[in-house]
């Protein structure tokens, strides 16, 4: 996707003074989540792609919980919305890999 920098200052951030974990905390998430970069969505989210998404509770891994609940709390999402996010994202990756095997 190309940005042009006019459009920056358009864009939605977060703004770092809400995150209200120290910074070594964090730096830790994250460098245990990158490890875990590689594994699909599904394995991510703790979801079975061959069963319908949103018959299943999400139960992501401890790392991309705890880096997602980061996001989720600054946003103030409930735990409906939590799980909202997750079957949304394991359906759009769903969707994506059907039409890419279709073409």
């Amino acid at each position: 996707m190309k940005i042009q920098t006019y459009e920056v200052s358009d864009l939605l951030s977060i703004d770092p003074s809400r995150i209200k974990h120290s910074d070594k905390h964090l730096e830790e998430v994250l460098s245990s989540f990158s490890d875990k970069c590689n594994l699909s969505i599904y394995d991510q989210c703790g979801l079975n792609p061959a069963r319908p998404v949103r018959e299943q509770k999400p139960d992501p891994l401890p790392d991309r919980k705890a880096l997602d609940d980061i996001v989720f709390d600054i946003l103030g999402l409930t735990e409906a919305e939590r799980n909202e996010v997750y079957w949304a994202v394991c359906e759009l990756v769903k969707n994506r890999l059907e039409k890419a095997r279709s073409m």
